[in-house]
């Protein structure tokens, strides 16, 4: 089946830019407004699923909603790159994705007699921690399914990209076997969940620039004000310190750590400026290996030098 631009087929594509429109869509209603049969609409849904271009709805179970394009696109490109999938994603054409979608959601919030773009906690935290440098930590206090601190997207992107990611849980979250699922995941990448008797807050925070509180009923508050900010932090900072591992997600030899793809540490090192023989020192492999991989990686990126795949890797999220 042919591909588009950014790595999907026609149909899933239009699909995915339905999604965007609305917070929550419900099958039925998606086979309304697209004039397509529900099980056409289902088959596209399904791969949307499998692409980690759309979810459950923590909201509404029975719904559907859209991952952003600052974290899906990216990460199906990284997939690709990886998997060796031909044709594979056009970088310049992610690129335009994200940043025609960013335009216009600019426009709604602007506008004077707009209500405004999609405002559910996942939408905002997954924009927020999209620019994320350096640290982010989760504090969680009951499992919602299909929400942003259950998110495999948003761990994938702050993995390729270096950041450091924590998450503290109530123990009530580890009694959920989807959460318990989702734990195991995380030790594997090594970001395993510590628990502490009590999590006060539902919330994220980034680079301690910024914050998103999301109460009972799931209305997200993003807090930027340096006092309570302040006061965030420090919470996060004790409970981590107080938090535990939890026994059942202790690494053995059978559950290694999942390591990252070698292309995107050798993309990450190429952006810093690192050269082939200093790249080669820091992954214990030959000069000829990571020029191998640098190689396919400009291809794939549809780059003339090594330079411009790392800027280009750096440009579209992929590290």
């Amino acid at each position: 089946m042919a591909r588009s631009g950014i790595g999907l087929d026609e149909r899933s594509e239009l699909l995915y830019r339905r999604l965007l429109r609305r917070t929550n869509w419900q099958t039925q209603e998606l086979a309304q407004v697209m004039k397509w049969p529900a099980s056409e609409v289902a088959g596209a849904m399904e791969t949307l699923r499998a692409e980690g271009l759309a979810a459950v709805s923590a909201d509404d179970p029975t719904a559907f909603r859209a991952v952003e394009p600052c974290i899906a696109l990216p990460a199906l490109l990284a997939r690709s790159m990886h998997e060796g999938r031909s044709p594979q994603p056009r970088p310049v054409e992610i690129d335009r994705f994200i940043a025609l979608h960013e335009r216009a959601v600019e426009r709604i919030e602007e506008s004077a007699d707009g209500d405004g773009y999609r405002h559910d906690a996942c939408t905002v935290i997954e924009r927020m921690v999209a620019k994320a440098e350096s640290d982010v930590v989760f504090l969680v206090p009951r499992h919602v399914e299909g929400d942003f601190a259950f998110s495999r997207p948003i761990v994938d992107m702050a993995l390729r990209r270096g950041t450091r990611l924590r998450a503290v849980w109530a123990p009530a979250v580890f009694h959920a076997h989807p959460a318990m699922a989702h734990a195991q995941w995380l030790a594997q990448q090594d970001v395993q969940p510590r628990m502490t008797d009590s999590v006060p807050v539902y919330a994220m925070i980034m680079d301690g620039a910024a914050a998103v509180v999301v109460d009972e009923a799931r209305e997200p508050r993003v807090v930027r004000s340096p006092a309570e900010l302040d006061s965030l932090c420090a919470m996060a900072e004790r409970l981590w310190e107080r938090g535990s591992a939890v026994r059942q997600l202790r690494r053995t030899r059978a559950t290694a750590t999942t390591r990252r793809p070698r292309t995107e540490i050798v993309l990450r090192l190429l952006a810093e400026g690192l050269t082939d023989d200093a790249i080669a020192r820091r992954l214990g492999c030959s000069v000829r290996t990571v020029r191998n991989d640098v190689a396919a990686a400009m291809v794939a990126l549809d780059a003339r030098s090594r330079f411009q795949a790392g800027a280009r890797a750096m440009q579209v999220g992929l590290i």
